[in-house]
């Protein structure tokens, strides 16, 4: 049973390949009830001993069949299994799902895989610590609840806005659990702490300490700063919220901005004197944009230090300066040229930063993202508008005290914007939302000016609301930040520690996390602000506040008195509350603190051993998670979790997405009535879980099909031994050869057609005809009995339900409560040495085999197939012998070997003596950084 431990978890796809692929029905197998006494050829019928049991080939109603055991194997199962505290402790943290509308078919295989995993926990000896849980808060529930009253958020009260969204959230935890429940997922879904919803008081209150701790900390800040921005929505995003649109449209302009000569550089003013004589010609900036909106925010020009720019003369207009660079692609509007030299240090005007401003002028400054892969060269710059530029402009120690960002929550135009350009007739675009007939407006009033030298519609990628789907912008407003940077390297250090299946590059690329949003459904930011909109962020403050939130809860921060708030020390201030609610990746993110609370084993440990998402959580949950648990825990620097476990999204059958808009979508719970949870486990099982994997009726089908052979080959095995007593094979003479491979092959048999076809075929005989004292047919129920113990445990953590059923009708109706509970402990030795920090995966391992006695049968087979070994049991090499010894292999680390011995083979794995080839990753190298043998063969070969 190595193969079982090649994880840290089961091995789905070999398992369901086991079950699913070719186990054939039992043809031909006479029961007692198909004997008739007019058949002269079975005038004898009555002395076989024919098979008998109560166990039937199918059932007319699945689902009434699978509730008979539900409660068993799920509820009562798990409470029983949490109370044996003698046992080691598995922990799989969920990762909560929304609670909004029904289950979909990603969650179905997210929450099978779990259970899969819990399951083979339980079964091998372990107790498993599993919380389901439930994302609560956030703005797409808010949305839900406000089409429901037909009322905007702007014309409720945030209690009331709550009221209406927990309701939703409720009724969808509702409606989650039975679905859940009805899939055969084990967990103590009725136990007051059996759950988990970021709802909760005390989720609440734990996750406002953890926001107080950060900062404490120096971990969090306030400021104007630009982020992402829905308009639809009316609240920041995060980039985990964003999803990328192809072809969307923009409006592209051309703008000169005009530099006077006063205002010119050293450099730009010798050149510009030279070509001009005393005949004064208008010169400007050519910048190219694709968000004409954005052009009031424009505080500078960005320009790359290695650029050569120019002077072009142009009829209509005048001198414009551009990158060398980006002469051939705008060769309509470019004349004679000169090489401009420096620009550093010139500054000039602009639609909205007229001459007549006071304020001081915009100006040319260097910058690193400025490419001549497009536009003019001149990068137009708006650091309320635009994270790149915004971090420029920090760079280059010039970003201005006060952010231009006339634009309001609904992504319309302020009345600032006339104020900058002194100019009335600017109020045309007050009020116009920015992405749409505001666009049209300011290109309008560019060409109505004269600095439109060009625009153009172009197709592009373009960040969307992942749920309003409409597009969002950029804007600068007050937020509340996370300093990802501080800890980016720790995270590094930390996910050395973790193993990742598929194998991942984590890569966190922000370096700020903006945790506020501007709802009212969610956990508030607890921070007072003084009379010139300061925070006060002081531990006294921070405390005071969550104290009252923890005795009179979180919706008194709505609802009471600002005064309540309050501390001593500040009672003779006229302070007022802010209403940002933190990021629903924060309350999810935050949920480890549980785990920290519950102290389920020592503190050298990670908290959990699992986590198990989506790959769409690399960016999300697991890096939230990762950030606050480093951000806050001190010294502390480890990950929450020791593994992460990703799977790909659910398709249908012709490889598209899933959508009910699109008419494909499958609902699990329309499936289960049909057929039953165990057929969607066995499906969820044998997919390829670390890609996409699709799901329909054919694939229902296939899973249904390979039950019923299932059911066909444990039926046999149960009526053959319903009137036997119990017997280990080892207590029976194993004199035939036959029996003795069938008991050493008994975990894989039952995926081949040897064990119905072969196996149940050649023993028919000796079942049926010989005496019931037979020593060759006890040998064979021995067998018999193994084979359905084991196939029975195997199948359990994935087909719970009808292995419940069969160890209900095995002969001995088994000595615990359930099969789970008859512990299974598989030769484990990748897994044991993984938990002993002796490798990560099990490529990093040697294995080596030595039969017991030389020139048996064990032997020869090891020979014959020793070249396939190594990828059979998953390691990068297997020798046949003993190991070495570490005296004479200069090579071999001092790490304790993980020794399995039996009657005739000896195993021995250790970590690998060579080094990780960088082209097959297997460790087969002779030196580091040098390709194996086999592969250096190859790519001579290649080369050559």
């Amino acid at each position: 049973m190595s193969w079982l431990a090649r994880l840290p978890v089961v091995p789905l796809r070999l398992i369901s390949y086991h079950l699913a692929s070719s186990i054939s029905p039992c043809a031909q197998i006479r029961f007692a009830s198909t004997a008739t006494s007019s058949d002269k050829r079975k005038a004898y019928s009555h002395t076989l001993k024919l098979p008998k049991t109560s166990f039937p080939l199918k059932h007319k109603d699945v689902v009434a069949a699978e509730k008979k055991y539900r409660l068993k194997t799920c509820d009562e199962l798990y409470k029983e299994q949490a109370r044996s505290k003698d046992k080691p402790v598995f922990v799989l943290h969920d990762g909560p799902p929304y609670a909004n509308g029904h289950l979909h078919m990603g969650h179905a295989l997210n929450k099978v895989l779990k259970d899969i995993i819990n399951r083979y926990q339980v079964i091998t000896g372990s107790r498993v610590h599993y919380i389901p849980g439930w994302d609560c808060h956030g703005l797409p529930i808010e949305q839900k609840a406000l089409a429901a009253v037909g009322k905007k958020h702007t014309s409720l009260t945030p209690g009331e806005v709550r009221t209406e969204a927990k309701k939703v959230a409720l009724d969808a935890i509702d409606i989650q659990r039975t679905e859940m429940r009805a899939l055969g997922v084990m967990a103590d879904w009725e136990g007051a702490k059996g759950t988990y919803r970021t709802l909760d008081h005390d989720f609440e209150i734990r996750q406002l300490r953890l926001f107080q701790t950060m900062v404490e900390e120096g971990y969090v800040t306030h400021r104007l700063r630009p982020t992402y921005y829905s308009p639809s929505s009316r609240t920041a995003l995060a980039e985990a919220e964003l999803s990328y649109k192809d072809g969307h449209k923009s409006r592209s302009v051309y703008v000169a901005f005009p530099v006077q000569e006063s205002d010119m550089s050293e450099g730009l003013l010798h050149i510009y004197q030279a070509m001009c004589g005393d005949v004064a010609k208008p010169l400007s900036l050519a910048i190219w944009t694709t968000t004409p909106w954005s052009l009031p925010g424009n505080a500078g020009v960005a320009v790359h230090a290695d650029m050569e720019y120019v002077i072009v003369s142009t009829k209509r207009d005048g001198l414009l300066v551009i990158a060398k660079d980006r002469l051939g692609p705008l060769q309509e509007v470019l004349g004679d040229m000169q090489v401009l030299g420096n620009l550093k240090g010139t500054r000039y005007t602009h639609r909205f930063h007229p001459a007549s401003s006071s304020e001081p002028r915009p100006s040319i400054f260097s910058a690193g993202h400025v490419t001549s892969q497009a536009g003019t060269g001149l990068v137009h710059s708006a650091p309320a508008h635009g994270q790149e530029d915004y971090i420029a402009f920090l760079t280059a120690g010039i970003l201005p005290e006060r952010l231009r960002c006339p634009i309001d929550d609904d992504g319309r135009f302020t009345e600032e914007l006339v104020t900058w350009g002194r100019d009335a007739n600017l109020s045309t675009l007050v009020g116009k939302e920015v992405l749409t007939e505001g666009t049209d407006e300011m290109v309008e009033e560019l060409r109505a000016e004269g600095t439109l030298l060009a625009e153009e519609t172009i197709e592009h990628r373009y960040p969307y609301d992942w749920k309003s789907k409409k597009p969002i912008i950029v804007r600068a407003t007050p937020q509340w930040f996370a300093d990802v940077e501080a800890v980016k390297q720790d995270a590094v250090s930390a996910l050395e520690s973790v193993t990742f299946h598929p194998p991942q590059s984590f890569v966190m690329s922000r370096s700020e996390w903006c945790i506020s949003r501007q709802r009212s459904w969610g956990v508030p930011i607890p921070v007072l602000f003084d009379h010139d909109g300061q925070p006060i962020m002081d531990s006294e403050t921070l405390t005071h506040i969550i104290n009252v939130l923890e005795k009179k809860g979180v919706d008194h921060w709505w609802n009471g008195p600002v005064e309540d708030f309050i501390p001593l020390s500040h009672q003779d201030q006229r302070l007022s509350r802010g209403y940002d609610t933190l990021d629903v990746w924060f309350d999810s993110g935050s949920s480890w603190t549980m785990l920290q609370e519950a102290n389920l084993r020592a503190s050298s440990h990670p908290l959990a051993d699992v986590y198990l998402e989506g790959s769409d959580q690399h960016r999300g949950w697991f890096q939230s998670s990762l950030l606050t648990k480093l951000i806050s825990s001190g010294d502390d620097r480890r990950a929450p979790y020791e593994n992460v476990i990703t799977h790909g999204f659910v398709m249908d059958e012709d490889g598209e997405k899933m959508s009910k808009s699109a008419g494909n979508g499958l609902s699990p719970m329309e499936n289960s009535p049909a057929y039953g949870a165990d057929i969607l486990r066995l499906w969820a099982a044998s997919v390829d879980y670390t890609n996409d994997s699709s799901i329909g009726p054919s694939s229902i089908s296939h899973a249904s099909e390979a039950i019923r052979k299932l059911r066909s080959t444990t039926r046999f095995l149960l009526a053959n031994t319903a009137d036997s007593q119990l017997q280990s094979p080892r207590d029976a003479p194993l004199r035939l050869s036959l029996l003795r491979w069938i008991v050493l092959n008994a975990t894989s048999a039952f995926a081949s057609s040897t064990l119905s076809a072969l196996y149940f075929d050649i023993i028919k005989d000796t079942l049926y005809c010989d005496s019931a004292d037979s020593v060759t047919r006890q040998t064979v129920i021995a067998v018999l009995h193994h084979t359905l113990a084991r196939l029975t445990q195997i199948i359990a953590p994935i087909t719970p339900h009808l292995a419940e059923e069969l160890y209900e009708h095995s002969a001995a109706g088994g000595t615990e409560s359930s099969v789970f509970l008859e512990t299974w402990q598989p030769d484990r030795l990748t897994e044991d040495a993984r938990s002993a920090k002796s490798i990560k995966t099990s490529s990093q391992a040697d294995l080596y085999i030595q039969a017991q006695r030389s020139g048996s049968r064990e032997s020869e087979l090891l020979n014959e197939h020793v070249t396939t070994l190594a990828g059979l049991f998953g390691v990068s090499r297997v020798e046949l012998g003993p190991p070495p010894s570490p005296k004479t292999e200069s090579s071999w680390r001092n790490t304790a070997d993980l020794t399995l011995d039996s009657d005739t083979l000896s195993l021995t794995l250790s970590p690998s003596s060579h080094h990780q080839c960088p082209r097959c990753w297997l460790h087969n190298a002779k030196e580091e950084d040098h390709l194996c043998d086999r592969c250096e063969s190859v790519v001579s070969g290649i080369d050559s």
